[in-house]
Order: structure tokens, then sequence, then C-alpha cells
């Protein structure tokens, strides 16, 4: 990435006069006063990029007077003297290079921290995920120490394995974010974190396209709407939304997220060496002391249900089903359901022991049950398929693609609340159906046994690698580089209180919502003038009425805060610069 990404340094001439610093601009003959930091970002803006500027500067400058001449000097260049603006083609032409060596993506080492919000089974893939990356993709992370007594989080991420750790000295973490640190050197980032707040700051960063991985997991079901909205309204267009499983993909649409925003790309699976399902029915039968599986046919349901009304519905199934064994996968309920109906047996693998013994339970399963919902763990549906057994999928959207031909589907109900309705009479009859041997059941099998396949590790790995190459060709480098570092974010906010979704700003660095006009004006000033933006408020104020619980910013009194926008008077600007005069810098 390099910082010039909208301008070029035209040809100059530096020169100092009776203690004053003075730019020459031979294409315009402009003669220009700058200041000691100016004089200095001069130095080095026609080859060096942001990063390396304020890197290179930081020991001299404060951070914030750096910023304020990068600022300075790009006001000018919107003037044509002393930088000249790249149209947009030629960025297009720079970002179409391709790469001929591995590509260096930055791994955030926030998602290391989410390990007592997440399940064991996400963290467990995500190492998964890494490992296969690591084999055609160069993958670094960020580590911080402190400078004075040596410690810091980089023990605990070495044992990502194939991860670099890239140390950084924690003195300098007082000064930037983890995310400022992103903006040099990599050709993607790879976010894994599903917190708000981390990641809305890489989310700024200009050139640098990001794959975002959701994780489709319970503990996060009351959160993940208002967060991928967020992260939706941040993206740039080279970057990507992944999501595991097609239902997502359409439960997105629903709100406003365009389809072409989001990728789905299945994650991959691990099998074991096969057993008999009768030594497996048997297994499960002693461990969880429970004859009736070795004695009457045993369904999966791979739950994805909020926990209140998952033990609720759960066991309305069970009633309406005696005559099976069923065996729940819920991560949650494992732990808090108490007295389940007697045949009912509920699990959840919560750490390494009990990942190992999981393949003995799915391969006692004679068909696979689970909703096609968020929340519901895609890849333990795929894996306990993956021995050949069918699978009945409930579904608001019709039978996944993904388990097209491996078993049918029962149409389902569910909202963001946690409700879920399924016809349980329906539903039992299409189990039952699907217990007897048939044609239809052994080509479902036939297919659910090719999953292993279907679904690896490397070719998830491949279709990550190959979005970052794609988001090559989508980067053009027209993503703003102004000194304000905590922009306002224009999203769509949900309510889950009054169950509405309202337009609104959310500004990152004080991590809040703020008022919808105080923030599109700032940003309307980054490239209008004052008076242009009053102009626009009023109009649509006394065309649509809006009712506004503050009046609109006059002209001399622009919002002051720590967030207080930079901006330009043009009129004023223009007037102070004119051919062979001395003007300065710091005067546009």
């Amino acid at each position: 990435m390099t910082f010039n990404t909208n301008y070029r340094l035209n040809r100059h001439h530096k020169f100092k006069q009776n203690d004053r610093k003075y730019v020459a601009d031979l294409e315009t003959n402009d003669i220009l006063e700058v200041n000691e930091v100016e004089w200095d970002i001069l130095e080095r803006y026609g080859t060096q990029t942001q990063y390396q500027i304020v890197e290179a500067l930081k020991e001299k400058y404060k951070v914030n007077v750096i910023f304020d001449g990068i600022t300075r000097l790009e006001r000018l260049g919107k003037h044509g003297q002393l930088l000249t603006q790249i149209p947009t083609s030629a960025k297009s032409s720079k970002a179409l290079q391709p790469i001929d060596r591995k590509r260096k993506v930055l791994v955030p080492f926030e998602f290391t921290e989410e390990k007592s919000s997440l399940d064991y089974i996400t963290h467990l893939n995500r190492f998964h995920l890494l490992t296969a990356l690591a084999e055609s993709t160069a993958l670094e992370t960020l580590g911080f120490t402190d400078a004075e007594s040596g410690t810091g989080d980089s023990k605990n991420l070495e044992a990502l394995g194939e991860i670099r750790i890239r140390h950084i000295e924690g003195g300098e973490r007082d000064t930037f974010t983890s995310a400022w640190y992103a903006r040099e050197g990599y050709d993607g980032i790879l976010l894994l974190s599903q917190s708000l707040t981390d990641n809305l700051l890489y989310y700024q960063i200009p050139d640098v396209p990001i794959v975002h991985c959701i994780e489709n997991t319970q503990k996060l079901q009351s959160s993940m709407l208002e967060t991928l909205m967020h992260l939706h309204a941040a993206r740039k267009e080279s970057d990507t939304l992944v999501v595991k499983a097609s239902w997502m993909k359409e439960w997105l649409s629903e709100f406003g997220i365009p389809e072409r925003h989001i990728c789905v790309i299945p994650e991959g699976i691990n099998v074991v060496e096969p057993i008999s399902k009768a030594l497996a029915k048997q297994h499960t039968a002693t461990l969880f002391k429970k004859p009736m599986f070795t004695q009457h046919p045993v369904v999966g349901l791979i739950s994805g249900f909020e926990p209140n009304q998952g033990a609720q519905w759960i066991t309305e199934f069970a009633q309406a089903n005696r005559h099976l064994a069923i065996f729940v996968y819920d991560s949650v309920l494992a732990q808090h359901y108490k007295n389940p109906p007697d045949n009912v047996v509920i699990f959840g693998a919560d750490s390494q022991e009990m990942s190992l013994i999981l393949p003995v339970f799915l391969q006692a399963l004679d068909l696979v049950c689970f909703p096609a919902m968020p929340g519901t763990p895609f890849s333990v549906v795929l894996e306990a398929m993956a021995y050949g057994t069918p699978c009945v999928a409930m579904t608001k959207y019709g039978m996944p693609p993904e388990f097209s031909g491996a078993g049918v589907s029962v149409e389902c109900q569910w909202d963001n609340f946690g409700n879920f309705h399924v016809p349980m009479h329906e539903l039992s009859a299409t189990i039952n159906a699907g217990l007897v041997p048939s044609d239809m059941r052994a080509a479902s099998e036939s297919v659910a046994r090719r999953f292993p396949q279907k679904y690896t590790w490397q070719k998830t790995a491949r279709e990550i690698l190959r979005l970052f190459e794609k988001s090559q060709s989508l980067e053009t480098g027209t993503h703003q580089t102004g000194v304000n570092l905590f922009p306002p974010i224009f999203c769509r906010r949900y309510d889950p209180n009054t169950f509405e979704t309202t337009s609104d700003a959310y500004r990152l660095g004080i991590n809040r919502y703020e008022h919808l006009e105080k923030a599109l004006g700032e940003t309307l000033l980054t490239q209008h003038k004052t008076a242009e933006v009053e102009s626009v408020f009023m109009h649509f104020k006394a065309k649509t009425s809006f009712a506004t619980s503050t009046q609109l910013p006059t002209s001399d009194r622009f919002w002051s805060s720590a967030a207080e926008p930079y901006y330009i008077d043009e009129d004023s600007a223009a007037k102070g610069i004119s051919r062979n005069r001395v003007i300065r810098a710091d005067a546009a």
C-alpha cells in the first residue's frame, strides 16, 4: 500500500531563505512557504507509505502534528499545488498488477481472546483453517510486549503454529491501536474476531482488502445481527463477509445486505476411521447409561436454538417421539439443561477430550436433524452426516444447497428473538419415513459419505485465498486518507427492545452512536464548503420537515468536540493562492 494513493508529488525545488523554508512547484510556478514538519514530509511523500512517514518522524514530532502536516499538503493538492490528483483509471491499473510471491496476510490476534465467549469446536476449526492457509500464504499476527518488563501477549500467540509473530514494543501501543500496524506490508487482512469494536478500526484501513469470517455460534445470537450490519456499513468494495452456511446469506439479505457482499465458504471437516454403527450405539448407551440407544432408532439433533426456547422445543420434540432415542448436540444446553426427557441425552464438546469422543456418538446416528438457522454449528452437521447418515433439515429458505441429495427438508419459521416453530406432526412423519430403508435413503447415504472429500480445509483455504486475489482487482485506492482517525460509520441500527431498524451513525474510537445530522455534516465538510453543507441541510429540513432534537449548526459555531472535523473554506483558500506568489502551506 502506498500513502499517496490519491496524489503524486509534483516536480519541485526546496530552498531556505532568511530562516524560512520554501518549496517551488516547477509544474505550476508557485512558491510556497512550508513549516518544519511539512518540509520533512515532502522529503518522503513521493517514495514512502503513510506508515513509513509517521514511523520515521514520530520521534521528532507529535503524531497529530505529522497528520496535520499531511492534511495541509493534501489541501494544496486539491488546488493542484505541489501534489496532483491521480486519475481513478491509473489507480485501478496499478491494483491489477499480479503478485508473484506468497501473499502476506495479517491475522489480527484479537480472536485469541474469545476462548471464554465461544465454544471449543469453533476455536478448533480456526486452528485447522490457519494451518491450511499457512501452506500457501504467509500469515502474520501482531505480538505486543512491554518495553520495560519484557512481558506481553506474544507467548499466548505461539500456539498458533505456522503464523509468524511480528513483535512490537508496548510503548508504541500507547499511541497507536493494533490496526495502525496493519497499514504496512500486507496484501490482505483475515479477521476472525467477532468483536465489533476490535474490527471496525481495521475496516478503515485503505487499500488493504479484508476477508472477515463470521462464526455461526449460539453464544453470539443476540448480538450477531447488529454486529454484521455495522460491519457491512463499514466495508470497502474490496472487503468480503464470509459465512459458513447458505442460510446465513439468505438471512442477512433479508436485512438489506446485498448477496454480492457475502460469500459462502463452508468449513472443512475432520472424520476418523469409522467403526460399525452397532458398536457406536453400544458405546453411546454405555457412556450415557441409556440402554435404549441400542434398542431404538437414534436421531441426532444438532441444535442452534436460543437456550431457553431450545430446552422447551427439545422437550416437546422428545415427548412427540418417545419411540426414538435422541442425541442432542448443544454446547450451551449441555451445561445448563437439567433433567431432560428420558429418551434424550445432551452433549457438547467443550474440551479436547470431549471433541475426541464426539465421532463415536455421531456414528451411532441413524438420522441427522437440524434447524437451518443462525447458531446451528455447520461443521458439526457436516461431520455427523459424513459417516453416511441422511438428514432432515428444518428450513425457512428451502433445502440448503450444501445438503442437496443427502436428505429432505421440512418448512419451519423462526425470528431473531429465539422463536422457532415447525409443524411437529409433519416433522415426526418425515423423520419416521427417513428411517425406513429405501432407494431414496440409500442415495442420500451415498451423497453424505462423499462429504469428507467435498468439504476439506484445503478447499476452504483456497476459496479464502481466491477472495484476496479477487479483491486486488476491486481495490482502487480511492479511500480517504485524512487525519480523522475515527470517522463516523453510517449504518442501520437494530434495536432488540423495539424490534425496529433505523438509520444511525456510529463513532469509531469512542465506540458509541451519535447524532446522525452531526456525523453527516462532518463527512460532507471533508469535500464541500460550509455554506454548501448548510444549504443542503436547510433544503431537506424545509422539504421534509425533519423532526430533530438539535438545531442545525451554523457557520460560526460548527461542532467542537474531541472528534472535531478538519475542513477547509475553499473560497478563502482559492483567493489566497495565485501564480508566482509566495503563500503559506497552512493558509489552505
